[in-house]
């Protein structure tokens, strides 16, 4: 396998803001042609590649610093100065409006910065890309135009009371998203925090998972939190009190799979980060269970094992033509409709 090219800090913030530019011109609505997948993978390789460099040449934080920037700005430039615009109920459906766009923002530009979930945002004990963006809009919008925003949605509630009529689908929108915010921003504040008050005797209790053919694998609780769905089902119920999880889409073959790459990753492990031969040698599958992997790792939330399964495509992809990357994307969709979980991936 040949060595990546260097690639300096200017060079490649160069060509990821050449990316960025053209996704934000884009969700603007401005005359862009979209990307290609080949576009895509060459903004993805370009992080990669900077993030696996050797020191002090592996650029991981300043690339996280940049996606964050990146969502700040949007915020700064885009969202705020239109919303500063308007009042009372034209307020708040460019509120709605603007977090939409930047949902699809954020979603879209997580795929080019996704290396960095893998073993740099962990090694650096930095906030998840998801959770970034989060409390980008939360400080920036939530809590900058909160007095402007809660006086819109006082004056509609005014206008309900005194028999004018409103659009109640509009109402509700409104406040669920602002509800929203405010839950997201308060689960990732309140993350770390949980995972301190877990007791290593509270994190070696056991838990059965159950998958959709009814085969019960027994777990310990620290391994089953790899997975982030498992944590939020566990973490609305007192440590102790959760026996069985059931796991209707995952079948008892993937299901093994999965808990064994969990056990070997469980953060409770004194040494996590020297599994580079046991995860080339995990992942060395054929193509169908890659997809299968990779689509299960995105609905079960195990962000580690998803990055590894996204590194693992990268590489078969790499060299095929553009007609046999066609039929590889096509596999994975049929995968993806006949699995019933194209919502999660």
């Amino acid at each position: 396998m040949s060595t990546p090219k260097f690639i300096s800090l200017e060079e490649g913030c160069d060509y990821l803001q050449e990316g960025i530019t053209k996704l934000l011109n884009i969700l603007e609505g401005l005359p862009e042609p979209n990307f290609t997948p080949e576009h895509h993978i060459m903004l993805y390789t370009t992080v990669y590649n900077m993030c696996r460099q050797r020191a002090p040449q592996d650029y991981a934080r300043k690339l996280y610093d940049m996606y964050k920037e990146t969502c700040e700005e949007y915020i700064i430039s885009k969202v705020l100065p239109s919303m500063r615009e308007k009042k009372d109920d034209l307020l708040l459906r460019e509120l709605l409006r603007r977090w939409s766009n930047y949902i699809a923002m954020t979603r879209r530009l997580s795929k080019f910065f996704c290396p960095l979930e893998k073993l740099d945002i962990p090694r650096l004990k930095l906030p998840s890309l998801e959770e970034t963006s989060f409390l980008s809009f939360y400080h920036l919008v939530y809590e900058g135009m909160n007095k402007e925003i809660m006086n819109a949605v006082f004056a509609m509630v005014d206008r309900k009371r005194a028999g004018e009529h409103i659009d109640q689908t509009f109402a509700l929108k409104t406040l669920d998203l602002y509800l929203e915010i405010k839950e997201c921003t308060r689960k990732v504040k309140e993350k770390e925090e949980k995972m301190m008050h877990r007791s290593p005797d509270a994190l070696s209790k056991k838990i059965n998972l159950v998958s959709s053919d009814g085969v019960v694998f027994e777990v310990d609780f620290g391994v089953a939190l790899m997975s982030e769905r498992f944590e939020e089902i566990i973490e609305t119920t007192p440590v102790g009190d959760v026996d069985t999880v059931s796991v209707h889409e995952v079948s008892s073959k993937m299901l093994t799979t999965v808990i064994e790459y969990c056990k070997k990753h469980n953060t409770r492990q004194k040494y996590v980060n020297n599994f580079k031969d046991w995860d080339a040698k995990f992942i060395d599958v054929d193509t169908k269970t890659l997809l299968d992997l990779q689509t299960y790792a995105s609905y079960l939330k195990i962000d580690s094992l998803r990055m590894l399964t996204w590194d693992k495509k990268f590489d078969l992809i790499k060299g095929m033509t553009r007609e046999e990357m066609a039929e590889f994307y096509a596999a994975q969709e049929e995968l993806l409709v006949s699995s019933d979980l194209e919502t999660y991936y």
